[in-house]
């Protein structure tokens, strides 16, 4: 029982994550090469994730800690679409200079909520899974962070350098600044 509530559990942020790459983001010209192999290395480790819960008793804790996860990516996911409706974000590996700042709604925390989404989905993968899904988390993570640093250094190029260097200053990249929430 407890493997089907996982997978139902991952189902959601899975089907989010891919409903936002069909319809949310923008991108001129297809899908970047970049992109293509994020979704192809997303879709290898999700397949990993089920065959791994699949042959593991997941315990207790674990399946808490994965729904408290699996749970926040979503919300997560879903505020940042209803902050960026109007204006959608560039897809990720996008070779265009960003074209707006978002600062309101999850942005208010972090500059990168749809990262900080795939992040806390993927650590509950790596938590509910273990083994090998702790080495395939950890890779990915990884790649949301260095797609968030090559994002925000392309910000340099726009006239939006200065707003978002204070922008940079009051939040967290991919992790909230907790300290500066606390100030508030």
């Amino acid at each position: 029982m407890d493997t089907i509530l996982i997978i139902i559990l991952a189902a959601v942020p899975l089907a989010s994550f891919s409903w936002g790459l069909q319809k949310h983001f923008r991108s001129e010209g297809g899908m970047p090469p970049g992109m293509r192999a994020l979704t192809i290395a997303s879709t290898l480790a999700a397949l990993l994730f089920l065959t791994l819960v699949l042959q593991r008793t997941v315990g207790a804790v674990d399946l808490a800690v994965f729904a408290l996860l699996a749970g926040a990516a979503s919300a997560l996911f879903w505020w940042a679409v209803a902050t960026t409706r109007r204006k959608p974000p560039q897809l990720a590996h996008s070779r265009s200079d960003p074209d707006s700042l978002h600062e309101e709604g999850p942005y208010a925390f972090v500059r990168h909520p749809f990262y900080l989404s795939y992040c806390l989905f993927w650590l509950g993968s790596a938590v509910a899974a273990g083994g090998l899904q702790w080495l395939v988390a950890a890779v990915l993570i990884l790649w949301y962070f260095a797609i968030a640093k090559a994002e925000e250094a392309r910000f340099l190029n726009t006239s939006m350098a200065a707003s978002y260097a204070r922008y940079r200053h009051r939040t967290g990249m991919i992790v909230p600044r907790v300290h500066r929430m606390l100030r508030r």
